[in-house]
């Protein structure tokens, strides 16, 4: 262990985060969570990147005064870190200095862009820290990696796994000491510097995809039994569970953590299968979140309770859920996207894309009676429930909905997350802010522009919630 052990090699990003490591000086580590072209996953701690912000004098060019004075004192705020030297950059308003002001962390620059805004023009100060890198190094999902190794589990490369067995309490210890926030639930972790991360050329990411399904009780709402099938290349295993409802959410958590899949799938697992687990892992755990985590600590970051918010799901929107590392995709919303059916139940859907294949039909259990059919027939309830985790993965495999994503990720220069979960605006973003920087002009924030001065105040659309409401017209 003694032994610098450095691992060079292709990674696609799935997702990206980031660890602030309150030290002197303050140092923000980015997580990025990485399948790499051999096929195990990867987690990259990337060091060397400082938030930032830019500031320009308020008004027209050659109007503002007192510019020297004003910068000392943002100089002397607890925040900044320091102040470079200006850049020319166009604006609306003409050709301006630009400073980049480095702040100690990330989270500091919501709260500083408010005490600057009166007297300054602010801009690049909403930009997503992970993005930033992206931009930055004018990056996409598909990189070359490079670093030091500082954890190999079973699934790593074979050089590297005999170096780490029975260390595993060592590396999260050094993992930390880097800037993470111990061991990672993944083959990998690589501790690396921005001259470390480089652009490679496209290629299909090796991704693991973990589909599941629920079969409840419809008197009591809590779970009867679970199936998951994990896809990796194209192997597929098939896992079941079945007695105390406790035991089955443990089973399921201990399932995602081992097997650490990218893309998290199952149908209609937004509105029904997710929600259920964490309903069901509250009703056990009480308030707890680490307890919690126990249940559904499906989020790819250690098990520890300082992290135990990032272990659990949550629903950013009505139909986004964000799962730390992952990236749940449910089958029937890309379907829904994608085929635009008459009818979106599964069984309509498995019976139009496969009318002939009786391998890829529903099996006839009464979901309406479910309590009865399992306790009358629970081996039919069980083989149902395996057969429900199946035919998701076949719908994402026939829509191409993963290589959709990846795809989608390499062209806007995105985390894949944010090709499968993100918005048009993101995308169109990730593009034009880095032909912005290359031209120095400034890239105003999401809230500065006509479009928010001048917008008509007025009606909004709420998110649908399901269920039965009167009076909609």
């Amino acid at each position: 262990m003694g032994i610098i052990m450095r691992w060079e090699g292709e990674v696609c990003i799935v997702s990206g985060s980031y660890q602030a490591v309150e030290s002197t000086p303050p140092r923000t580590t980015v997580e990025l969570w990485c399948r790499a072209r051999d096929g195990h996953s990867v987690v990259l701690l990337v060091e060397g990147l400082r938030p930032y912000l830019e500031i320009a004098p308020s008004g027209r060019p050659g109007t503002a005064v007192g510019v020297s004075e004003n910068l000392e004192s943002i100089r002397q705020m607890d925040e900044v870190i320091s102040i470079g030297e200006p850049v020319e950059k166009w604006t609306e308003l003409g050709v301006k200095p630009h400073w980049k002001v480095e702040v100690n962390q990330p989270y500091r620059i919501r709260n500083l862009r408010k005490r600057l805004e009166s007297d300054w023009s602010i801009s690049s100060a909403d930009i997503l820290f992970v993005q930033r890198l992206l931009l930055d190094l004018d990056l996409g999902p598909h990189i070359i990696a490079s670093g030091e190794v500082m954890w190999a589990g079973d699934r790593a490369p074979e050089e590297f796994r005999a170096k780490f067995e029975g260390g595993r309490v060592e590396a999260a210890e050094r993992i930390r000491s880097f800037g993470g926030s111990g061991l990672y639930p993944c083959d990998m972790v690589v501790a690396c510097s921005l001259e470390g991360l480089s652009q490679t050329e496209p290629f299909p990411a090796p991704f693991v995809t973990f589909s599941f399904d629920l079969e409840t009780s419809i008197k009591h709402n809590t779970v009867l039994c679970a199936a998951a099938v994990i896809e990796r290349g194209n192997q597929r295993t098939e896992h079941e569970f079945k007695g105390a409802e406790k035991d089955i959410l443990e089973g399921l958590t201990r399932l995602v953590r081992d097997e650490d899949p990218d893309f998290i799938t199952g149908y209609n697992i937004d509105n029904f299968d997710l929600p259920r687990i964490i309903e069901r892992a509250e009703e056990h755990a009480g308030k707890s979140r680490f307890e919690q985590a126990a249940l559904c600590g499906w989020g790819r970051v250690p098990a520890v309770e300082s992290e135990a918010k990032r272990l659990k799901p949550a629903r950013a929107t009505n139909r986004v859920w964000r799962l730390t590392g992952r990236i749940p995709i449910d089958a029937w919303w890309q379907v829904r996207q994608t085929l635009r059916p008459e009818r979106e139940s599964l069984r309509f859907v498995a019976n139009m894309l496969w009318p002939d294949d009786d391998d890829k039909s529903k099996l006839d259990v009464d979901a309406s009676k479910m309590d009865e059919e399992w306790a009358n027939r629970p081996d039919e309830v069980m083989e149902y429930c395996v057969r429900d985790t199946h035919l998701p993965l076949d719908i994402l495999n026939h829509l191409q909905s993963i290589a959709r994503k990846e795809a989608l990720a390499a062209v806007a220069k995105t985390t894949v997350d944010t090709a499968a979960t993100g918005t048009t605006s993101q995308w169109i973003d990730s593009l034009v802010i880095r032909l912005a920087d290359r031209e120095n002009i400034s890239v105003p924030t999401t809230k500065s522009g006509p479009r928010r001065r001048d917008q008509i105040a007025g009606g909004y659309v709420h998110d649908v919630k399901p269920g039965i409401h009167p009076w909609v017209a």
